[in-house]
């Protein structure tokens, strides 16, 4: 019996805490841009790690009173810059506004990087930002610090034995938080040459220098690694030198992969 009453009483324990929590309700427009949907979402998680109860709801429809309301929104205005955004509170009420999406999406950013510091909802914020820099990134090098077999400076095919963490989706959408988290909008991948890894010419078959299975999971990759960099507003840049063609390409013709001498011929 005593361990049927003291079950009890924990159940009822924890039912006063699953009553006691405060209620929020994140509102953002119909069809919000995906940037908007991120930050909501990243917003929602923080808010639920401080044990409120949050609703996602879309303007227009009708919910109970609750004891917070967050507004997020875009409105194209004279005030903001590209990319900046506003934060202001009324009471219970928190409205932030963005200039475009990724305004809107930074907003939430800052609003989660204040909620982390005092570990609950602040009583009172007010404020207009923007970003100072218009491209702000991270830049990976897509290389190694040694020659592979075979090949030299700069010549490094897209393939998972030589870039295992490329493939690593996990890795990405962390990383990718990581950048939107600090309003990064850029990411940046050198290579000296990836065409050959990640593009089909019907003119030049040949130039390809990855098989058939790992052009298609290039490919693959960098869809999704685009889209979902473009959740967060954040522009990828793939950079490279423009000095060399691909190994099979070379071979095929009978010349070097890379050659500073070399003039300009219409084959390269």
């Amino acid at each position: 019996m005593k361990i049927k009453h003291l079950l009890a009483l924990l159940s009822f324990f924890f039912l006063i805490i699953s009553c006691s929590k405060e209620k929020v309700v994140i509102v953002s427009p119909q069809g919000s841009s995906n940037r908007i949907l991120y930050g909501v979402d990243k917003l929602k998680s923080t808010l639920e790690a401080e044990n409120y109860e949050v609703i996602v709801a879309a303007s227009g429809e009708n919910n109970k009173a609750e004891d917070y309301t967050i507004y997020v929104e875009e409105s194209a205005a004279d005030t903001l810059a590209k990319e900046g955004y506003s934060i202001s509170t009324e009471g219970k009420s928190i409205r932030i506004i963005g200039n475009d999406a990724s305004g809107a999406m930074y907003g939430c950013m800052e609003l989660i990087s204040r909620i982390k510091d005092v570990r609950k909802i602040p009583s009172d914020i007010n404020l207009t930002d923007q970003p100072e820099m218009v491209l702000r990134g991270a830049c990976i090098g897509v290389q190694k610090p040694y020659y592979l077999p075979g090949r030299t400076v700069y010549e490094y095919p897209y393939t998972e034995e030589t870039f295992p963490w490329f493939y690593d989706k996990a890795l990405w959408i962390e990383y990718l938080d990581m950048l939107a988290a600090n309003k990064m909008n850029s990411l940046y991948l050198w290579n000296g040459h990836p065409f050959a890894s990640l593009v089909k010419l019907k003119d030049y078959p040949y130039a390809v220098e990855v098989d058939d299975v790992t052009f298609k999971k290039n490919e693959e990759m960098f869809s999704f690694l685009t889209e979902e960099a473009d959740k967060r507003g954040i522009w990828v840049i793939q950079m490279f030198y423009n000095i060399l063609v691909s190994k099979p390409f070379a071979e095929h013709h009978g010349i070097k992969t890379q050659d500073r001498s070399r003039p300009i011929t219409p084959l390269v």
